[in-house]
């Protein structure tokens, strides 16, 4: 039977999306071909190789995933068969620079690179540091800033003599904006901490906006004349329509006027009466547990934890990113746990069949992972969540020739994934020609599951709540 070229296009689309790998995400079977092993406890100066391959042939584990992968980039000048595999102890890798992985660091589709925890060991990659040495605040004037039934719950402890110098900084996000990466964050017991705010879990409302005067608003209440410092305040909110957010600066609190005069762009579609935000970045409002404060200008931070201090870990936010893969195919991250960082955990740039699988994102100032380009590329039973910006920016095809890219976000639990900006940085985020959204969990966000723009996309069997 003669099919129609229209209808033959078609189903060569369909078996050009519809292609997504079988995947083990035990961890536990043999590697199959080369194999080399990452500890904390390793040397680079090992030959790194892995002893259950090896017949014991080894004299100990690398220390950094660099050299793995540098050595497996020297093999793959000879001739080789089966999976190239680096697995990784448990343990957790502070990372102090993103990894990379380029196109001389590619698999080959009988060939393909895999980089994964050992035996099913928990391994985190995290781009912040760890924060000790907290000790209740002494300075006087401090003291006076905080309302005095909390003094006693704050703790302090200075960065900068624990080698943070660098904080970032905040910006005018919100709807539509540029996608900025967030400044330095706290997180303790794997949580985003909340940066001290007012009102702490609700909104004030904007009590009237001059027409005619641009970035300026009245505001309620005599709340503004307990902030010592307005230097760095910044305003969240729905300025003039409920689909629409945005952060803005304070420039000029007129306490006589209870005027809020902000930095441009002046919120979204200007300012209008009645609508809601927040203040926050205030030491004066730290009075919750939950909440914290970075004075930038003596390195101090401030924090009121929600269990005691010696319970759990603290962290900031230090790396843009932890993962950028540029132009390789046939790379799989699989089965770890990565996160802490200020933009993108992962971003993957014209890759060709290489996939996030199997790997918990979360705790991440931007999105969890950013497909852009290429062909085959997806993310595959991942747990995303706790993202400032959305999950998955997933792009790839070629619209002028409705060429398909076959990228996919497939069998992943995404939510609460909306920290920083409340709309249009939905959980998947999809563009271009040919890609895929399927059998998927997305849940607990202010506005979008997904997005959609671009031509012949897949969207099936997804669970939204």
């Amino acid at each position: 039977m003669k099919i129609p070229m229209q209808l033959s296009n078609l189903i060569i689309i369909c078996l050009f999306i519809f292609s997504i790998p079988t995947i083990n995400l035990s961890g536990q079977d043999k590697p199959k071909g080369m194999a080399f092993f990452v500890s904390k406890d390793g040397s680079d100066a090992f030959s790194g190789k892995l002893p259950e391959v090896n017949q014991n042939n080894t004299d100990g584990p690398f220390a950094t995933l660099e050299k793995a992968r540098d050595t497996v980039r020297k093999l793959k000048k000879e001739p080789l068969s089966g999976t190239m595999t680096v697995s990784i102890r448990g343990g957790t890798y502070k990372l102090s620079k993103p990894f990379e992985l380029f196109k001389k660091d590619s698999g080959a589709k009988d060939v393909p690179i895999v980089y994964r925890p050992y035996n099913n060991e928990k391994v985190r990659l995290v781009g912040g540091r760890e924060i000790t040495g907290f000790k209740p605040i002494d300075d006087p004037a401090i003291l006076k800033r905080l309302e005095e039934p909390y003094r006693d719950k704050i703790f302090q402890v200075n960065l900068k003599a624990q080698g943070i110098k660098d904080f970032g900084e905040m910006t005018p996000r919100g709807f539509y904006r540029p996608m900025y990466p967030a400044g330095l964050e706290l997180f303790f017991q794997d949580k985003p901490m909340q940066l001290a705010r007012w009102p702490n879990n609700d909104w004030a409302r904007i009590a009237d906006a001059p027409k005619g005067k641009q970035g300026r608003f009245m505001y309620e209440g005599n709340r503004p004349e307990r902030w010592m410092d307005t230097d760095d305040i910044w305003l969240h909110g729905y300025w003039t329509w409920d689909w629409a957010d945005s952060h803005e600066k304070i420039k000029k609190i007129d306490l006589e006027k209870k005027e809020f005069v902000t930095y441009e762009p002046h919120g979204v579609y200007g300012y209008s009466k009645g609508k809601r935000y927040y203040a926050q970045n205030i030491l004066e409002e730290l009075d919750e547990h939950g909440e914290w404060f970075l004075d930038r200008k003596s390195c101090v931070l401030y924090f009121w934890p929600p269990a005691p201090i010696n319970e759990g870990e603290t962290y900031v936010s230090i790396l843009d990113k932890l993962i950028r893969i540029t132009d390789a195919s046939y790379v799989t991250l699989q089965g770890m746990e990565i996160g802490i960082c200020r933009g993108n955990a992962i971003e993957m740039l014209d890759c060709k069949n290489s996939i996030i699988a199997g790997c918990t994102l979360r705790n991440i100032g931007n999105a969890a992972v950013n497909i852009d380009g290429g062909t085959e590329n997806g993310v595959v039973s991942c747990d995303i969540y706790n993202c400032g910006d959305g999950g998955v920016i997933l792009k790839g095809g070629d619209r002028q020739w409705l060429t398909p890219a076959g990228n996919y976000v497939h069998n992943t639990h995404i939510h609460d994934y909306n920290r920083w900006d409340y709309t249009c940085h939905p959980a998947v985020m999809i563009e271009g020609v040919g890609n895929r959204i399927s059998n998927n969990l997305i849940h607990n966000s202010p506005d979008i599951a997904i997005m959609l723009k671009g031509n012949e996309h897949i969207i099936e069997f997804n669970e939204i709540h």
